[in-house]
């Protein structure tokens, strides 16, 4: 959802803030990969519908990160995309390196201004500044498999997930 007093200067929050939507769909996949791609190839649509990403946008993403050397395809009957290491070995930074990289995201403006710098700081410069090195500082040493860990784990707890065992069971 954008603003609609001027959709393409200033996004709202949610909107692009961190990651664009090309690295947030890499993450996902990739922790999808990390959770249900242990030594097998996983295919685009099982991904796609999984992590609800829409299935051509994905192929383009991974075959962008399969060029990065994070993923390899396998074509043919059984093929798809694995990871090229283990997921403990595949930092988060790694993948927003490969797609957006730390210094486009540290140029982003909260406000979505084009300028905004310590030299021309927007009105939440500084506290944005200071919350965005926090943020990823904090993510920089995470790896795929603690990420697919997590998914996995909320993603079992979910009351959409404990309703639909209730109901097989």
């Amino acid at each position: 959802v954008r603003n609609r007093f001027c959709p393409e200067r200033f996004p709202l929050a949610g909107d692009d803030m961190f990651f664009t939507t090309v690295c947030e769909y890499a993450l996902r996949a990739l922790s999808h990969l990390a959770v249900y791609g242990e030594g097998r190839p996983v295919q685009v649509k099982d991904i796609a519908d999984t992590e609800s990403i829409p299935r051509h946008f994905l192929a383009k993403i991974l075959n962008q990160l399969t060029y990065k050397g994070l993923v390899k395809a396998l074509r043919g009957p059984g093929g798809g995309f694995l990871l090229t290491r283990p997921a403990d070995e595949i930092l988060v930074r790694d993948v927003i390196e490969s797609i957006d990289s730390y210094e486009a995201i540290r140029r982003r403006c909260v406000l979505g201004l084009d300028e905004c710098s310590d030299e021309a700081p927007c009105p939440m410069h500084d506290s944005w500044k200071r919350f965005r090195e926090t943020f990823l500082g904090g993510i920089g040493g995470l790896t795929l498999a603690e990420m697919g860990a997590t998914l996995e784990s909320k993603r079992s707890a979910s009351p959409d997930k404990k309703e639909t065992a209730t109901d097989e069971g």
